[in-house]
Order: structure tokens, then sequence, then C-alpha cells
């Protein structure tokens, strides 16, 4: 396991989104979080078509929870 500080310009995140792009067909993140009593996935993805893109995205309620003090809204 790597374990990195928070920085701006370093880490797998940066890496992953301002890293080299060179055959990249396909990019995912997947955010849980605690929203309005429920439990959220969002998704958020980039497909590559040559120098082009489309972005979606999309939120999944998955199942109702109590809000806990430690997450963050």
């Amino acid at each position: 396991m790597t374990i990195t500080t928070k920085t701006t310009k370093e880490g797998p995140f940066y890496d992953a989104f301002e890293g080299s792009k060179n055959g990249v067909i396909k990019q995912e993140l997947i955010t849980y979080k605690i929203r309005g009593g429920m439990l959220v996935m969002e998704s958020t993805i980039r497909n590559y078509d040559g120098d082009d893109y489309t972005d979606t995205s999309s939120s999944t309620p998955l199942i109702a929870t109590e809000e806990v003090a430690y997450a963050r809204t």
C-alpha cells in the first residue's frame, strides 16, 4: 500500500487525471457518500474516442442509513 500526502501535484489520483492519456479508452471514478439519509454511489465515466471524449455521470441510491458523525457532507 502506498500512502501519499495531501499535495496537488503528486499521487495516484493526480497521475490518473493529469497523466498521459496515451492508450486510454475509458476512465471511471466511483464515489460512495451519505446524502439525505441514503448511501449513494456516484459514478463519473469518461470514454475516449481518439482525441475526443464523452463524459457521463450517474447517481444510484443504495440503501437507507442513518447519518454518521464522521461522514462528510
